[in-house]
């Protein structure tokens, strides 16, 4: 019984550590990117419209097959009395018939729409691009944020080290009389407004962490972890190239030229219907005494096609064409407007990354100066060369210092992510 017990516990301890193994995962940047594109509503339902679009592909195939309908019809004629004088009687006689119609649409009309739903397929596989696109930029972001705010921890951290170990010294001094009492306040104060950032810092990176697993599409109180490893991106082409490259596969962009391709087969279209109809039918009729079909001596087979043409329809054509020819030209504009918004989005994003790159540099040489000016305030401190504010400035000093490094470095990172967005590159 006891080794029973043992194997029931030693199972439940395994167990345990399996379902902590798995709910302690660790997600990556690309398993973010991978989680939000699998999981978000608005990346589902531009997928569906693709979906969407290809049935009416499929559907504008169809269309040039005619349509068939098709009857049957039995018919049975008794007569009223019999002829009993010449000995003669009047057989039952069945008529039976066969008919069917042909319907066949302005070929014009059929091939426009046709061209113009692969042209909807086109356009909503770009969607799911555009869309996809959006998506990792967004994940990015949250992404970032998220580790900028882990970076402020460890560094409003080491300020409140430093704060603390500078509060130990001060009141070390003025218990041997050789620092006054204000510095002690003042220091405690630096020390109290230190925690306070911490503290903040810390609430910070559980929002950004529930705001990054509600972009990829989690719940945020599960039990996940985001991986802190991560390397500053960069960029090494030309203006010109990013252009050029932006121009030729933003998908959004690309978007709005299918577009106007469909909107201008749509007016095309609206046209014809000025254009006839042609139709057809046939019959096969046949009757004679009761008796299956077929048997009959009389069979009679007709067929016709026919041309119509409307002449007038209460101006529903006119109407039809000036909505057409209305939606091709703002599909036009709008192309051109999204054109020079692209050229607009990557030249700011690419000249950012310029300022960004020279930030970074100054803000690391900020660092190292503030730091090497603490030593020697410190110094100078100790000494008695210098006053508590000359100390607590450069604590200040140092702390914002390396805040604004951090935000640099991200800031660069997402600068790179904004251009390659602005290409259609992601």
């Amino acid at each position: 019984m006891k080794f029973g017990c043992n194997r029931i516990a030693l199972v439940c301890a395994v167990g345990l550590i399996s379902v902590t193994v798995v709910s302690a995962r660790e997600l990556t940047l690309d398993d973010c990117i991978a989680e939000a594109l699998k999981n978000r509503s608005n990346i589902i339902a531009a997928r569906g419209g693709e979906e969407l679009a290809r049935a009416g592909k499929r559907a504008a195939l169809g269309a040039f097959l005619p349509t068939i309908s098709a009857s049957y019809e039995a018919r049975t004629a008794k007569p009223f009395e019999e002829d009993t004088l010449i000995g003669q009687v009047t057989r039952n006689t069945t008529f039976h018939a066969i008919t069917g119609a042909i319907e066949i649409a302005n070929l014009y009309t059929t091939l426009a729409n046709y061209s113009s739903a692969r042209t909807d397929v086109l356009k909503a596989k770009l969607d799911v691009i555009n869309s996809e696109q959006d998506m990792i930029y967004a994940v990015k972001l949250a992404y970032y944020d998220y580790l900028r705010s882990v970076e402020d921890v460890n560094v409003n951290t080491e300020a409140v080290k430093r704060s603390e170990e500078a509060l130990k010294l001060i009141q070390s001094k003025f218990e041997l009389g050789s620092a006054a009492k204000s510095d002690v306040l003042k220091q405690k104060v630096q020390f109290g407004n230190d925690r306070v950032e911490m503290l903040r810092s810390k609430n910070s990176v559980t929002t950004t962490k529930s705001d990054l697993a509600y972009t990829i599409g989690i719940d945020p109180s599960s039990d996940v972890e985001f991986s802190q490893a991560y390397t500053t991106r960069q960029f090494d082409g030309t203006l010109e190239e990013a252009i050029q490259f932006a121009l030729q596969n933003e998908p959004g962009l690309r978007a709005s030229e299918q577009d106007v391709k469909g909107r201008k087969i749509d007016y095309r279209a609206a046209r014809s219907r000025y254009l006839p109809t042609i139709g057809g039918d046939f019959t096969v009729q046949e009757s004679g005494p009761t008796g299956n079909f077929g048997d009959g001596p009389d069979k009679t087979i007709s067929y016709g096609v026919r041309l119509s043409w409307t002449l007038f329809d209460g101006f529903q054509r006119e109407r039809a064409v000036t909505y057409a020819r209305v939606a091709r030209n703002n599909a036009t504009a709008n192309l051109a407007d999204e054109r020079n918004a692209v050229i607009s989005g990557v030249n700011s994003a690419y000249l950012n990354i310029g300022q960004l790159r020279e930030q970074k540099a100054v803000s690391q040489e900020n660092v190292d100066a503030a730091t090497e000016d603490l030593k020697i305030s410190q110094e100078k401190y100790n000494l008695g060369a210098a006053t508590i504010l000359d100390l607590l400035d450069s604590q200040v000093s140092l702390k914002r210092a390396q805040a604004q490094l951090i935000q640099a470095d991200f800031n660069l990172n997402l600068a790179v992510a904004k251009l390659e967005n602005a290409m259609g590159k992601m």
